[in-house]
C-alpha cells in the first residue's frame, strides 16, 4: 500500500483553491495533470510502500507522535511554478511563523523508520500541489497563474490524516485510513 501523511486544507482556503483550479484549467492549453479538488492537501510525510499488516502499527505511531503537537498557523503566500526554469509543478506556497510542522515531519520520519518502513527523507516544503506540468505552457498562462490572488489570511491547520494512495490512469485515488486532531 502506498501511503502518506497530510494536513487537511481549511475550508475557506479549500474553496479558494477549487476556484483557482477551475480558472487555471480553463486558461491552460492542456498538458497538465490537475489535482482533483477532493485531493488537495499539504503532504507532511510521504511514506511510500507499506505492508498491509504494518498499517495498524503505523497509525498508532502517528497518533503517539502527534499527541504533543498543536495546530499549525499557516498563510498562503501565492501561486508558483516549480522549478522556475522548465516548471513541472503548479502549487500554492504556504508559510508559517513557527517550526513545529517541520519538527513534526522529522519526528514522524524517525518513528516511521523505527517500524522498518523506508519513508521519504525529504525536508518538508510548505505547499499544496494543484497540477503536474507535462508539456510546456505559454508565458501568458504562467503569468496568469503567478498573478492570481490568494487569501493571505493566517489559518489554523488542525487536522492530520493518514492516506492510502492508489495510482490509476485517470489520477490517484486517496483513501483516508485515520484522522488525527491537533490541539
Amino acid at each position: 500500500m502506498r501511503m502518506f501523511v497530510a494536513l487537511e486544507v481549511p475550508d475557506p482556503l479549500k474553496a479558494d483553491l477549487q476556484e483557482a483550479l477551475q480558472l487555471f484549467q480553463r486558461l491552460s492549453p492542456g498538458g497538465i495533470n490537475w489535482v482533483k479538488p477532493q485531493n488537495l492537501h499539504l503532504t507532511v510525510n510521504f511514506i511510500g510502500d507499506v505492508q498491509e499488516q504494518q498499517v495498524p502499527a503505523l497509525a498508532k505511531v502517528i497518533e503517539d507522535q502527534t499527541a504533543s503537537f498543536g495546530a499549525s498557523m499557516l498563510c498562503a503566500e501565492g501561486y508558483e511554478l516549480f522549478p522556475a526554469k522548465y516548471p513541472r509543478l503548479i502549487w500554492l506556497k504556504l508559510s508559517g511563523a513557527n517550526r513545529d510542522l517541520q519538527a513534526l515531519n522529522r519526528k514522524l520520519l524517525s518513528a516511521i523508520r523505527e517500524l522498518h518502513i523506508d519513508a521519504d527523507p525529504k525536508a518538508l516544503k510548505l505547499h499544496i500541489t494543484l497540477g503536474r506540468i507535462k508539456s510546456q505552457q505559454s508565458p501568458d498562462f504562467e503569468r496568469a497563474v503567478m498573478a492570481h490572488p490568494v487569501i493571505r489570511e493566517t489559518m489554523r491547520w488542525d487536522t492530520l490524516s493518514l492516506y492510502q494512495s492508489t495510482l490509476k490512469p485517470q489520477g490517484p485515488s486517496y483513501t483516508q485510513i485515520q484522522q488525527y486532531n491537533l490541539k
